[in-house]
Order: structure tokens, then C-alpha cells, then sequence
């Protein structure tokens, strides 16, 4: 008999229960939790166990279809009703008499957000950010470091660095000492 621990991977049951707890909206790490794994281990279950991959699949799409409907209703505009309680106050004493409930439209503007994430996801040849720059050069591009300029300049004889700036600071610290 071999040993080492039994395996958590069960091809009858794994799938199933991570299926259902796709289902009910759980996060990768959240089904690991449930099945008493490490996240990775659903990445290397869901390479080695096709059906496992794909009880995933199946348990997300019903709430992926959801999040769908939810980001484009919400990049579009819609109503929703809204109860309010009303109380109806007693002329003599102000005190409430009774309540009633009312409902009424609400109308939750367009989200231009999602409007712009939904415009570059679907269409993104008409709707991607772009910065583009051209540049069109003619001539000779040098590049040179520091060290290479100052060299040059001493060479040339038009040093910029007097060297004024060197004496003061030496200046300063023998005044110190």
C-alpha cells in the first residue's frame, strides 16, 4: 500500500462541489477555502482535470450572464420603484394617524464609466486609448554621458566650470578646522 495522504482531488465529487460554489458567486480563493486547498492548486486542477475546468465554466456562467445584463442596463440608464412610507398626521394633534405606502419611478442616470469600459471592451478599433506620437528626424543624433561632455568641453578649452565653486567649498572647510 502506497503512502503519503489521500488525495482531495475526487473526479466524483470535486467537480460538483466547486461547480456549485462557482455557482453561488465564490472567488477562486473562496472555492479553494471550501475545498481545503491552496488557490493554486484550482489553477493546477484546472489544467490536469478537464471536467473540473469546466464545472468552473459552467457554475460562473449563469452569474457572468447576470454581471452582463447588471454593466450594460447600468452604462444605459433604468428606473426602479421606490417605496416610501407616508404618514398621515392628525390636523388637531400632528400625531400620526396612519401610513401609507406609496411607490414611485426612480429614474438611476447613465453611468458614463461603464459606458467608456463597455466602448473600449466591445469595440476597441473605434474606442482605444491611443497616444501617438511621430516624429520625423533628419540628421545625426549624438548621445554622450556627463562624464564625456565635461571631458570635451576641457579638451576644447570652453570648460563652463570655473572651478570658483571648488575653492569657496574648500575655503569653507579649512575655515572649519
Amino acid at each position: 500500500m502506497p503512502g503519503g495522504r489521500k488525495p482531495k482531488y475526487d473526479p466524483d465529487v470535486t467537480p460538483k462541489l466547486a461547480e456549485e460554489y462557482a455557482r453561488n458567486g465564490f472567488g477562486d480563493g473562496q472555492i479553494a477555502n471550501q475545498l481545503g486547498i491552496a488557490t493554486g492548486t484550482i489553477y493546477e486542477w484546472c489544467n490536469k482535470y478537464p471536467e473540473f475546468s469546466s464545472a468552473l465554466k459552467r457554475g460562473r456562467e449563469p452569474a457572468n450572464i447576470e454581471l452582463k445584463q447588471a454593466m450594460l442596463k447600468a452604462a444605459q440608464g433604468y428606473y426602479v420603484d421606490e417605496e416610501e412610507t407616508v404618514a398621515i398626521l392628525d390636523v388637531k394633534t400632528k400625531e400620526p394617524k396612519s401610513f401609507r405606502k406609496t411607490t414611485r419611478k426612480k429614474y438611476i442616470a447613465p453611468s458614463p464609466t461603464m459606458q467608456i469600459f463597455l466602448a473600449k471592451n466591445r469595440m476597441p478599433e473605434e474606442f482605444k486609448d491611443v497616444n501617438k506620437h511621430e516624429v520625423d528626424l533628419k540628421g545625426e543624433i549624438k548621445t554622450a554621458t556627463l562624464a564625456d561632455l565635461m571631458i570635451e568641453d576641457y579638451e576644447k578649452g570652453t570648460d563652463t566650470d570655473t572651478g570658483s565653486g571648488d575653492q569657496e567649498l574648500l575655503q569653507e572647510e579649512s575655515d572649519e578646522s
